[in-house]
């Protein structure tokens, strides 16, 4: 076997290889099966990582404007104490009617408040709100917004 390089009439190199005395060009085009298997693998865990990107990305997605929306409503919950007075007149509430509570569920979300008297409060003139907003993500868990807050029984209200 002898290996034999030539130029063709049209100015390419060509590779021949002699067999047996007889002389016979072969020349490789495209590429081998290996190349391609090799190729395609490459191609695929490739592929698989932006899925898995894109699965993850559209997860953490569906969570924020879940979380905004529960943000949403326990910052409304907590404007709605802000509307409180001493006396309870002109529509406001009344101080000592805020207590612990919750709504009934909305759209899966459900609000929730605890009230508890500040630390070192000893007129019982400041409460100690914790207004929390649960609802259930795709995967079954429970999420919790919180939020907390401390009212004084006196209002610009009055």
């Amino acid at each position: 076997m002898l290996a034999l390089n030539w130029l063709s009439r049209d100015g390419r190199r060509g590779v021949g290889v002699i067999f047996s005395g007889k002389r016979s060009a072969i020349q490789q085009k495209g590429f081998s099966l290996l190349e391609v298997m090799i190729s395609f693998s490459l191609l695929g865990v490739g592929a698989l990582g932006l899925l898995k990107l894109h699965s993850t990305m559209e997860l953490k997605s569906h969570y924020a404007i879940q979380s905004l929306i529960a943000l949403n409503m326990a910052e409304s919950k907590l404007e709605w104490f802000q509307s409180r007075s001493i006396s309870g007149a002109h529509g406001t509430i009344a101080f000592n009617t805020i207590q612990t509570g919750q709504d009934p569920i909305s759209a899966g979300y459900r609000v929730g408040w605890q009230v508890d008297p500040a630390i070192g409060n000893v007129l019982n003139e400041v409460k100690l709100i914790t207004v929390s907003t649960k609802w259930t993500d795709r995967k079954g868990d429970i999420q919790k917004v919180e939020l907390k807050t401390m009212l004084s029984k006196y209002s610009e209200l009055n």
